[in-house]
């Protein structure tokens, strides 16, 4: 694995970075034999016993050789550019796909563990390290370690004992290297760490902008942020005084290295033990060695930073989603046609369980009724029916197969599930509404707005079904939000129908509308609706109270009434607050 994290995504492409390789050795290779020409053309110059006609022609072909090396030097640079420049842009590319996808593939639960803000800062400022890490670093790897071995190598073809004098101060830069690599390694990841913070601070505020100016808190939020800015200036600079040393040291040693070579080689020119021209071309190679050293500290650090990131990256892309599809038939082979069936269920978040031994039977074509206080387990049931959290293998049973034994795809495509915070994209309320429903006629849309009661206010708007409605639907009422969220499951027409909580910010007129349309449509399909107001369950086929994650009352509503029950309870309650309301 000679490239690490990055070996899966670079994978497919080493043949281009094998040949970009290829061209960077190319144009090293011609580079290192410019300074030999130029120190034969300076010996051919001072050479005393050679004739003036037989210099300038021994010129003339020094000129033409070290014209041909550059001309070599400047098209293998080109296309080493093409071939690496390319390589980068697609590797980039793929790790960026892959990534959104696995982020798709993971549960609800992995957000609520991870933040948003941290998982967009991998997203973005991580991978801009790996891009340039492969647009430029794989390249400086290469030319640095090519230069230096075709730099080195002719020195000691030169002269192998001024050689070795000269580069006595190199091992010990190198170990100097080697341990600043370490300490940006480190530095940087707390870097990178922090800045996932900074990012959710500000995804936080913004996504609840409206919390922070209705309670005045921009001040108090400017000056956490202030904080938290702080403390990543710190770390930048302490990040920056390590990298700081890079240049500096590189000055230095190229200097030191410079010295030698004056003393000694001078020495041997003045002693007549080298020639003028070997004198030269040795410096000319010393010179050529400055680039490589000062670009040595340029490559660690990037190096070092594209590792640090692709770790992080990796540490998403590593972590398996709980909820998979193994074994299963492919889509479309099965269609699924409405029955659930819930046989001891038990659910845990963590150390709490939620659901105690959850025992229900909803025919096809039914209406089940879910109601029982806060934190009672309606939710957590809700969502065990599309797998968007993981139950137990065996507790679960669509048309009578277990649910984990059903296609994904199969399944939620069956399923229009309405949550109880609605969430809609900063587009078109046409968009939003058509949103998973493949090639949606218009006529559908305006349909299935009609069908929750939100046509009307679609065609108020000037815009009309083209309105953007902006970041989270922020330019809607609650109301609207949530009917916008029922139009977009009922355009899919499913055969399982999931309500939660999804009419609680209508009003009762509007309400009863909805329910009117809605009663058509749940004739034929299985529904399960979950709320905290008795008139919304009145008709529903079979209803039950849930408390504590268990089912403490079963039956139609007149039975429930009857019983004397926390439903019953809750009728009186409710009826009596509408009463009052009309007085």
């Amino acid at each position: 694995m000679i490239f690490g994290p990055f070996e899966k995504y670079v994978r497919p492409y080493r043949s281009r970075i094998l040949f970009g390789t290829l061209c960077i050795g190319l144009g090293q290779a011609a580079a290192a034999r410019i300074p030999l020409l130029i120190g034969e053309a300076v010996d051919v110059v001072s050479a005393t016993d050679i004739a003036s006609g037989q210099q300038l022609a021994s010129i003339e072909t020094q000129v033409v050789y070290i014209l041909a090396l550059a001309l070599t030097v400047a098209l293998s640079g080109y296309a080493m550019r093409k071939f690496l420049g390319y390589a980068s842009n697609l590797i980039e590319y793929d790790i960026r796909t892959s990534y959104f996808a696995h982020l798709l593939k993971l549960p609800l639960s992995y957000y609520q563990r991870h933040h948003t803000g941290d998982l967009m800062a991998r997203a973005t400022n991580d991978l801009n390290s790996v891009h340039v890490f492969f647009t430029y670093g794989i390249r400086g790897i290469a030319d640095t370690a090519l230069g230096l071995s075709f730099t080195i190598g002719y020195m000691c073809l030169l002269d192998w004992e001024l050689a070795l004098l000269v580069l006595v101060p190199m091992p010990f830069f190198s170990i100097i290297m080697i341990r600043i690599a370490a300490v940006i390694n480190t530095r940087y990841k707390a870097i990178q760490e922090y800045f996932g913070l900074i990012s959710n601070f500000i995804q936080e505020n913004l996504s609840g902008i409206r919390v922070v100016k209705a309670y005045v808190q921009g001040p108090p939020q400017n000056a956490a942020f202030d904080k938290l800015n702080l403390t990543y200036l710190d770390k930048n600079q302490s990040y920056i005084s390590t990298r700081a040393n890079y240049r500096p040291l590189s000055y230095v040693i190229a200097s030191l290295c410079l010295g030698l070579n004056l003393w000694f080689g001078g020495k041997a020119v003045i002693d007549g033990e080298m020639s003028l021209g070997t004198f030269v071309a040795f410096n000319a190679y010393l010179t050529q060695l400055i680039r490589p050293i000062m670009f040595m500290g340029w490559v660690i650090d990037r190096s070092q930073r594209a590792l640090v990131s692709m770790r992080r990256i990796n540490e998403i892309l590593d972590d398996e989603p709980e909820i998979q599809d193994r074994g299963l038939p492919p889509a479309g082979e099965h269609q699924i046609e409405g029955r659930i069936a819930f046989r001891g269920l038990s659910f845990n978040y963590g150390n709490e369980q939620i659901l105690h031994n959850i025992d229900l039977e909803i025919p096809q074509g039914t209406t089940l009724g879910i109601i029982g206080r806060v934190g009672a387990g309606k939710t957590t049931l809700a969502r065990a029916v599309p797998r968007l959290i993981q139950t137990n293998p065996g507790q679960l049973f669509i048309d009578d197969v277990p649910i984990e034994k059903w296609h994904l795809e199969t399944l939620r495509d069956a399923i229009g599930y309405v949550s109880q915070n609605p969430f809609l994209f900063s587009n078109t309320l046409n968009a939003n509404i058509a949103y998973g429903a493949t090639d949606a006629e218009q006529e559908a849309i305006h349909h299935a707005a009609e069908q929750a009661q939100l046509r009307k206010d679609i065609e108020d708007f000037p815009e009309g079904f083209a309105t953007i409605i902006g970041e989270r639907g922020v330019t809607l009422s609650g109301g609207q939000k949530q009917r916008s969220t029922l139009a977009r499951a009922l355009i899919r027409l499913p055969k399982i129908l999931i309500l939660d909580d999804a009419l609680s910010a209508v009003d009762t007129h509007t309400e009863e509308a909805i329910l009117g349309h809605l009663r058509e449509i749940m004739r034929d399909r299985t529904t399960i609706i979950i709320a905290h107001r008795v008139s919304t369950l009145r008709d529903a086929d079979h209803i039950i109270v849930l408390d504590e994650g268990r089912i403490v009352e079963r039956g139609s509503h007149d039975e429930l009434r009857e019983n004397g029950g926390f439903y019953a309870e809750l009728c009186q309650r409710q009826e009596l607050s509408a009463e009052l309301e009309t007085l």
